[in-house]
């Protein structure tokens, strides 16, 4: 369950915040200036770079202190996040990514070097953003009961887009699938870009992906929706039911970005880096576009961060023969 910060713990961290850049890192001069690298794993443009880039000029003010951001992608996160578990654990090397090379990669075959819940200490999670099920406009379903209905009376003959194999949008259908029964094909693309496109120009009948990158076209009626992913319903699509409360009860598929330090960084420097981190995803200015594009601001506490990526490691490991899934 998020946990967002009260308007009396926003102000403490504002607060508590105003000294941080003395009390962040070693008080020696040469060691007082080097910046603080902040990992993305993945190319620019993504999720996890954009908000890498929103929150860095306010992470600079707060702490006193330089930050750059460094795009280390390449298969599926997992080379950059490597990178910062072998890091330092001084405060000078930070992990900003999603679910995909923490919680998902453990469990689609591929060789592992670095340990999702051993080798990283979770500052907080920023963001999360559901996923959901979007449909060409002239597929006849107006209703999750009704896609399935429509699925199940075509087994092996119904395809549904994602950006992409082993993506979070790719096992939310597998999830999907799995807890309904059903004989859906999926069609991978190289990444929401090129999956939406196929979608809106009916090459494909239905899609998963996230809110934050389809609620332009559900408001301009080039894709229709037909649930969302999420535990509740959505602020931003109030009137659209949950997958669970649509008959498929325990279904959620939600994406994340979170904010992490590699394994042994002092508590008091994580402590201090949620004040800052949490504190900048609660300014309005940030909020803005955070609400604008259909994203949910989660300031979480370092342990209920830690929590969501243990609960949602589990869940993927449970999936059955996700390696095979996923080629």
């Amino acid at each position: 369950m998020t946990i967002l910060t009260s308007r009396r713990s926003f102000s403490r961290g504002l607060a508590a915040t105003a000294g941080l850049s003395a009390m962040l890192l070693p008080t020696t001069p040469a060691h007082a200036q080097r910046p603080v690298r902040m990992v993305v794993p993945f190319a620019p443009g993504g999720g996890a770079d954009l908000i890498a880039r929103m929150l860095q000029p306010h992470l600079q003010q707060i702490l006193g202190q330089s930050f750059f951001i460094e795009n280390r992608a390449g298969a599926a996160g997992r080379i950059g996040t490597d990178a910062v578990a072998k890091a330092e654990p001084d405060g000078h090397t930070l992990l900003m990514t999603t679910e995909s090379s923490l919680v998902i990669a453990p469990h689609i075959g591929v060789a592992m070097s670095y340990d999702p819940l051993k080798d990283f200490a979770p500052i907080s999670l920023l963001t999360r953003n559901t996923v959901v099920l979007v449909v060409h406009p002239s597929v006849p379903a107006n209703t999750l009961a009704e896609y399935i209905a429509l699925a199940r009376s075509m087994p092996g003959q119904t395809f549904y887009a994602s950006s992409g194999v082993g993506g979070p949008n790719h096992l939310a259908g597998e999830v999907f699938k799995q807890m309904t029964g059903l004989d859906i094909v999926h069609v991978p693309y190289s990444g929401t870009g090129t999956a939406i496109p196929a979608v809106i120009s009916n090459q494909v009948g239905a899609m998963w992906g996230f809110l934050a990158g389809l609620v332009q076209h559900i408001r301009g009626g080039t894709l229709k929706v037909l649930a969302v992913g999420s535990r509740e319903r959505s602020p931003i699509l109030p009137d659209v039911p949950t997958v669970a409360e649509s008959g498929v009860p325990g279904y959620e598929a939600t994406s994340w970005i979170g904010l992490l330090a590699p394994a042994g960084t002092p508590q008091p420097m994580t402590e201090r880096l949620w004040n800052a981190a949490t504190s900048a995803i609660r300014l309005p200015a940030v909020q803005d576009i955070l609400t604008r594009d259909g994203s949910e601001t989660a300031a979480t506490r370092p342990e209920v961060f830690r929590q969501q990526i243990e609960t949602d490691y589990g869940k993927y490991g449970k999936l059955r023969d996700l390696h095979k899934r996923v080629q």
